[in-house]
């Protein structure tokens, strides 16, 4: 059977659209088929639903449902989302043996059992259709361990976030192919030789975010609003999720590329994604990157460098010269502090207590052990409020429209991005709707919750 490549026609408005099949096909019509402009690359377009093409004899069409994918890409595929032999060919109602075959490239799947495994893995059905797995999505990229886990293996949930912010960063980086200017970052660059009082008041100066205004925040989600409009204008782009526990990832962040990333877990309190926002932002100061926790690990060289992250981030959030300057904090020494007096200082920074006692405890003010027994107890509490208020909204039968989920998760800017692309006709609709996981029936509706037009 003849290798399959990427055959592009001509579509509307000088468009070429992808197409992948035979070498040897008969192109015929697909609503899955996506225009992509020739400038955005093979990375792209691998991300973007294509059609089937069926093979050809004598010049005409042969019906099959078998599809002709590429075994050592199918087997990426399940290995880059954490999924066993056994899980998968049970979700696709076929043995491991018949899975393994498909695999080792002694049978082909059928279509409808292709996009079976396309739905599990989180993948559109053209990329089982490249030569060969595409390396610049390596799920593992970039990463180290949560301190601590008994297993050190991701979820399934964390492998599709992670994958999730990789293709937001290679989408990025390709849509901006095309425009006058580079996307380019302006985030500062820090060195861990430089003391993390001063790496955080640059990474502060950076940010330029007044003492003033953040006294000002009164809400807790404003105070994140706040924050996060700083790091995106710095040319990074900030994600969220609700789909992995918060136990496994507070956030993360990929120093590497050209398009620097964080990922906040929203199931953490509002103020708690602050400490995880400036903590990640000190990662992408190092360029580098990494996975997210307050509890430093035990490896000395991540040791080292999360103890740093936690220093700056506390630097940035809680200045120096202020902080110490409150009547409450002055007195050295360590001591007992009150619930009370450490609310009062959450309430002035627009801060989360933890990393109120975090900061205290890096200026020798509190102890570590009353640090992790407060620690767990506002965990404790914050998992009992969030649990209450999702049984509210269960019963309610409310939540967020799908449109403010999607500029919530993906980011205003990449959101932005990828409407800008398609009003200049570099993407069509289908493409919009794919690279946003939205129904085109809420650009409008998406348009303005993005401030676009506004």
């Amino acid at each position: 059977m003849s290798p399959v490549v990427a055959v592009c026609v001509r579509k509307p408005k000088g468009q070429l659209g992808v197409w992948a099949g035979h070498r040897s096909a008969t192109v015929g019509t697909s609503r899955d088929l996506r225009p992509c402009p020739g400038k955005i690359g093979t990375r792209l377009r691998s991300h973007l639903s294509v059609g089937y093409c069926s093979p050809t004899v004598e010049g005409r069409a042969v019906a099959t449902d078998l599809a002709p994918i590429t075994p050592s890409v199918l087997k990426w595929a399940r290995l880059s989302i954490g999924v066993s032999p056994e899980y998968a060919a049970q979700r696709a109602a076929v043995t491991v043996e018949r899975l393994t075959s498909w695999e080792a490239g002694a049978a082909e799947p059928t279509v409808a059992k292709l996009r079976q495994l396309a739905k599990l893995y989180q993948r559109p059905l053209s990329v089982f259709f490249l030569p060969e797995p595409p390396v610049d999505f390596d799920a593992l990229r970039d990463f180290r361990r949560l301190p601590g886990r008994p297993d050190p293996a991701w979820s399934r949930p964390l492998h599709k976030v992670y994958r999730r912010a990789v293709l937001q960063q290679e989408v990025t980086a390709e849509l901006r192919e095309d425009e006058e200017s580079q996307f380019r970052t302006t985030v500062p660059a820090l060195d861990l030789s430089l003391d993390p009082e001063e790496a955080g008041a640059q990474a502060r100066a950076a940010l330029a975010v007044p003492l003033h205004e953040q006294f000002g925040w009164q809400r807790p989600e404003e105070a994140f609003s706040g924050w996060l409009e700083a790091v995106e204008g710095l040319g990074a782009l900030v994600l969220r999720t609700s789909d992995v526990a918060l136990e496994e990832m507070r956030g993360f962040s990929i120093g590497s590329g050209s398009v620097p990333i964080i990922v906040i877990n929203a199931l953490d309190s509002p103020r708690g994604q602050v400490f995880t926002l400036a903590h990640e932002f000190a990662h992408l100061a190092l360029r580098e990157g990494g996975l997210c926790d307050l509890l430093e690990p035990t490896d000395d060289a991540a040791r080292s460098i999360e103890v740093w992250c936690n220093a700056v981030a506390g630097a940035m959030l809680l200045p120096l010269a202020s902080f110490l300057s409150d009547p409450k904090v002055a007195p050295p020494g360590h001591r007992w502090w009150d619930d009370a007096v450490l609310s009062q200082l959450s309430d002035r920074y627009a801060v989360s207590r933890e990393a109120v006692l975090r900061r205290l405890v890096t200026l020798n003010r509190a102890t570590w052990d009353f640090y992790l027994q407060r620690r767990d107890e506002y965990l404790a509490a914050y998992a009992q409020h969030r649990d209450e208020q999702r049984a509210r909204r269960r019963s309610s039968g409310g939540g967020p429209p799908p449109y403010r989920m999607a500029v919530r998760d993906q980011g205003k800017p990449y959101v932005r991005i990828v409407l800008d692309a398609y009003h200049r006709d570099a993407i069509s609709a289908s493409s919009l709707s794919s690279l946003l996981g939205l129904k085109l029936k809420h650009v409008a509706a998406l348009e303005r919750e993005a401030g676009i037009g506004s």
